[in-house]
């Protein structure tokens, strides 16, 4: 019998139960392969099922299906139920994130001997991977170490190992497919969970993904918040479930946290430890009193860095940001843009308030947050709100020593986008709208600009022929669809598409502002 891997088993049992067409990169999305790993293991599904006498059909641009009778289909899936055996095949990628995962969660040095029998590899093949992990597990502070006759293991703070293994859940690691990630009050995504028994080290992650009560976690997070009075982001309240999952887990694995004592004062100070002492009856400490405090303190940590969507009661109390320091940004923001509404903006305070204060303490304290993407902040669009970004950022530095991390920046950039819109004085504005394409397409576009742009102003559609100097002269912009050349008149000019693209829409926002 043609022996299979686990991953072509995986995906005849996906066209099995697909009656429609299915493309290569939906079926690799459905099973977390690359199309590259698709397109191989399709070369022996198709020789499998030639011996069966069944074929699979595959016409570009709509997909690939299984072509054989409702009969032959169900003894083609009874043949895969009945086949116990399969060949697993790990990629690089899904070696390391297991390598780094055990040595995380074992106390004890681990042999070369023992991680090559728990994967099934060569020992080069064992220190490769170990390469390539070991280079992301620095960036948490952490180091493999590697002794002759003793084996490897990690070194590093407790807080740091929590941290790495809280990213490795999250799925968030440097490569295309992470093989764990969460599923917000569910739990975990473990896409090697069904071959658990084919090799020892899956065996082994899978009974610690056990041992993680992720929706319990997410219960405690959300009566903290409410004790707090608090509101939390939703990626919060799952990063603080995560937080406490992982926590709990260590704790019974006699893990635990240490502090240094400036930390651990500063910490007893804020508003969050009362609550955070309260997580004790949870947990059952009963080693000794400097562990209890050090595990409340780490709660405590966790609430003082989860992202806010509102400001904390007498929230000067209870960070480094203080109230006088929030209104120093606001003057500094109403100075930079030169508008002195936005002084009195208080959904520019609030917003402020919320958001720098526990992004500077993940920033202070190193503390991880899932990769963010920021393409769209990164644009011309936000050249002016980037550059008040870095005089908010100057002032921070400053002032508390830290500046506020990648993530927190692009919020901060949207708030100020939406603060200055919301300052921009409500003003008619005559516009005039050439389209040499004909009346239809002009209407189009009116009516795409009425449409997105209700308050841009009072629309004049003219053609080329009537651009005289006078309209120019009581005109405050020109749209047109066409290129102009009106190089003597001082009149802004944006050239767009009929169909009102999203780079034509960009530029008019970036005019309004």
């Amino acid at each position: 019998m043609l022996s299979l891997t686990t991953a072509q088993r995986d995906l005849l049992y996906l066209l099995l139960t697909t009656e429609t067409p299915i493309g290569a990169a939906a079926l690799g999305q459905c099973l977390h392969l690359t199309p590259r790993q698709v397109s191989y293991s399709l070369r022996s599904i198709k020789l499998w099922l030639a011996r069966r006498h069944a074929s699979l059909r595959q016409v570009p641009g709509v997909g690939m299906q299984l072509i054989c009778s409702a009969q032959q289909r169900e003894r083609l899936y009874a043949e895969l139920e009945s086949h116990a055996k399969f060949q697993l095949i790990l990629t690089p990628e899904q070696r390391g994130q297991l390598l780094a995962l055990v040595l995380l969660i074992t106390p004890e040095p681990l042999t070369l001997n023992q991680l090559q029998q728990d994967l099934a590899v060569a020992r080069t093949t064992v220190l490769k991977d170990l390469d390539v992990m070991e280079i992301w597990l620095a960036s948490f502070g952490l180091q493999v170490v590697r002794r002759q006759h003793r084996g490897c293991w990690i070194e590093g703070a407790e807080l740091a190992k929590r941290q790495a293994l809280a990213a490795l859940l999250w799925g968030d690691v440097p490569f295309s497919l992470p093989i764990i990630s969460v599923q917000a009050g569910l739990g975990f995504d473990f896409v090697l969970q069904q071959d658990a028994a084919l090799l020892p080290i899956i065996q082994r992650v899978n009974s610690f993904l056990q041992e993680l009560d992720l929706p319990k976690a997410q219960q405690q997070a959300i009566w903290a918040e409410a004790a707090l009075n608090a509101r939390f982001s939703d990626q919060a309240i799952s990063l603080l479930a995560l937080a406490l999952a992982l926590q709990q887990q260590r704790i019974n694995a006699q893990q635990y946290l240490h502090w240094h004592p400036e930390t651990l004062h500063w910490l007893e100070q804020q508003l969050v430890w009362s609550v955070a002492t309260q997580f004790e009856q949870h947990y059952g400490l009963q080693a000794s009193a400097t562990i209890d405090l050090a595990e409340i303190a780490g709660v405590a940590l966790q609430l003082v860095c989860a992202a806010r969507e509102r400001p904390w009661p007498n929230q000067h109390e209870t960070d480094h940001v203080t109230v006088r320091l929030i209104n120093a940004l606001i003057d500094l923001i109403a100075s930079s843009y030169d508008v002195a509404e936005l002084a009195n903006d208080q959904l520019l305070g609030d917003g402020l308030a919320a958001l720098i204060p526990p992004a500077c303490n993940r920033q202070r304290f190193g503390l991880w947050i899932p990769t963010h993407q920021s393409s769209e902040t990164q644009s011309e669009r936000y050249a002016t709100e980037r550059r008040v970004a870095d005089l908010i950022d100057r002032k921070l530095l400053a002032t508390i020593g830290v500046a506020l991390p990648i993530d927190a920046r692009d919020e901060l950039i949207l708030l100020l986008r939406a603060a200055v819109v919301r300052a921009r004085p409500v003003q008619t504005r005559n516009i005039l709208v050439v389209c040499p394409s004909g009346m239809a397409t002009t209407q189009l576009l009116v009516a795409r600009l009425k449409a997105r742009f209700p308050k841009l102003g009072i629309f004049e559609v003219l053609s080329m022929r009537e651009l005289s100097a006078e309209r120019l002269a009581n005109a405050d912009l020109v749209i047109t669809t066409a290129p102009l050349a009106l190089a003597s008149v001082p009149i802004d000019v944006i050239q767009v598409h009929p169909m009102l693209h999203p780079e034509d829409i960009a530029a008019l926002t970036q005019w309004m502002v």
